[in-house]
């Protein structure tokens, strides 16, 4: 599939429609690939409009479009001059592969090189007393893109309000790219 279009979302050129079916996109995706992580009342969700508009006004979302349908976006955030993080990729749930992610990472990565970083860095929230399918396969398609593992951390030392909330331990593992 390559008729979609990626683009970093301006300000300027987002409506608040938009907005609200980003949003509405990324909590579908992760109540999907996550939901039995957290509780089900209703009272948590992985984001919030008020997030995904500060993360537009500082130009760090990233979408895939398709026609004009947002079918998959990515929150990218400077971690130091060197290394630029991202989170929160997904791709809707009636597009899956398609190469929605694989577009995706390439937009960062070529965006991380023109923007003069040299280190890409991304969380991988995973259960620590089982393997989770979804995850594992998210980690066996990072390390197929080159991310390695980096570092471990428990997810409350992260996130600890978020962390109180889970319904089983977890932690991050960090994985990093280094560019050429």
């Amino acid at each position: 599939m390559s008729d979609f279009k990626v683009k970093i979302l301006r300000k300027a050129a987002v409506s608040e429609i938009e907005i609200h079916q980003l949003t509405a996109l990324i909590n579908s995706v992760y109540k999907a690939s996550e939901g039995e992580f957290w509780p089900s009342d209703g009272s948590y969700s992985r984001t919030n409009i008020d997030e995904i508009s500060d993360f537009i006004s500082k130009e760090e979302m990233i979408v895939a479009y398709l026609d004009n349908e947002i079918i998959g976006s990515v929150h990218i955030y400077p971690i130091n001059k060197k290394t630029l993080g991202f989170g929160m990729l997904t791709s809707s749930l009636k597009h899956r592969k398609k190469g929605i992610g694989n577009e995706l990472l390439k937009f960062i990565e070529d965006y991380a090189i023109k923007n003069g970083f040299t280190i890409i860095q991304l969380e991988l929230l995973k259960p620590i007393d089982f393997n989770h399918p979804e995850k594992e396969f998210l980690e066996f398609w990072y390390r197929k893109w080159g991310y390695k593992h980096h570092e471990t951390i428990p997810h409350k030392k992260l996130y600890f309000k978020q962390a109180t909330m889970l319904k089983f331990p977890c932690k991050f593992d960090i994985f990093q790219k280094l560019l050429k």
